[in-house]
């Protein structure tokens, strides 16, 4: 888990000193060309080191040791920080918009220089290599909310910084609104990008991430087990990356003992420890007395159709 962190923050903070050399490097062409859609792009650049300072401190965090207060320790704060990430693209999609429309009304002169395009040129590769780095480091090993978060806004930085080459390149032939006409088209793109950002991490905060895949998966095996008559509920709790608790309810065949339970656990767990390379932890809790009496009529999973009762000793 402490490789994972350090990874990770190796690879923020890189993406910290990137960042700071575009936003300053299109900055200046910005101001130096009058190019809105440039400018932009370089405040872009910087609500981006935001991002990514706020998402090292998740990670930072993680580092905490567990305490009673929280005993499965604190990995739901990448959770908070890939929404942080996504809330941010959408006020910077805001932003963006707003100025453009101003833009529009008061159009301005865009002063067109080969160098310009070259810097900006070369942000756009940049920022692709950075995006095809977070996401392929993050889907083999990292398996973070927070840095899918920021790879997907390194993949809209992508996308802005090319309408900005190309609104750069066609204003200087056009009318200058055109400069104006693209911010409020990039603007739109990255609001509803962002948008959908949003809402997973907010899933993710809420209800955890893929809680419905650990479920089915949880119920199918359960149910391969010999003395498990019915999965009554499963429960799935989330406490970020690596540290998930699954909870099986299950109604168990007449005379099934402590130690079948116990067994019955081990199979659960041991099927898990095969297809997830970091399983949850697994609760196989039998329902009582009372629960099964609920049940009478419900269709058995095998042997007879009589609800049965688990020994007096559990």
């Amino acid at each position: 888990m402490k490789n994972r962190i350090k990874y990770a923050l190796i690879m923020l903070g890189a993406g910290i000193l990137v960042n700071i050399g575009l936003s300053l490097a299109k900055l200046y062409v910005g101001l130096s060309s009058n190019s809105l859609t440039i400018m932009l792009d370089s405040i872009n650049n910087f609500f981006d080191i935001l991002t990514c300072f706020v998402t090292v401190l998740a990670f930072v965090i993680l580092l905490r040791p567990k305490t009673p207060k929280a005993p499965l320790g604190y990995g739901r704060s990448e959770y908070l920080a890939g929404f942080v990430v996504a809330v941010a693209s959408v006020v910077v999609g805001g932003l963006f918009f707003v100025r453009s429309l101003n833009r529009f009304a008061m159009p301005e002169p865009i002063w067109f220089g080969v160098e310009s395009c070259a810097t900006v040129a070369a942000g756009i590769v940049i920022k692709l290599a950075m995006g095809l780095t977070y996401y392929f480091v993050n889907k083999k090993s990292l398996h973070s909310k927070a840095i899918k978060a920021i790879a997907l806004d390194s993949f809209l930085d992508t996308a802005v910084g090319t309408a900005s080459l190309i609104s750069f390149l066609v204003s200087t032939y056009v009318d200058y609104a055109l400069d104006a006409i693209f911010g409020m088209a990039v603007s739109v793109a990255i609001i509803v990008f962002a948008a959908k950002m949003v809402w997973d991490n907010i899933k993710s905060v809420i209800v955890g991430d893929a809680p419905e895949k650990l479920k089915e998966k949880a119920t199918e095996e359960a149910m391969q087990i010999a003395c498990v008559r019915q999965v009554k509920e499963v429960l799935v709790h989330d406490y970020g990356y690596g540290v998930k608790v699954v909870t099986v309810r299950a109604a168990f065949d007449e005379g099934t003992t402590t130690e079948q339970i116990e067994e019955a656990k081990r199979r659960l767990e041991d099927k898990f420890a095969e297809s997830e390379e970091c399983p949850p932890q697994i609760d196989l809790s039998p329902i009582l007395q009372e629960e099964k009496a609920e049940d009478a009529n419900a269709p058995a999973a095998h042997g007879d159709d009589a609800n049965v009762d688990i020994n007096d000793g559990l």
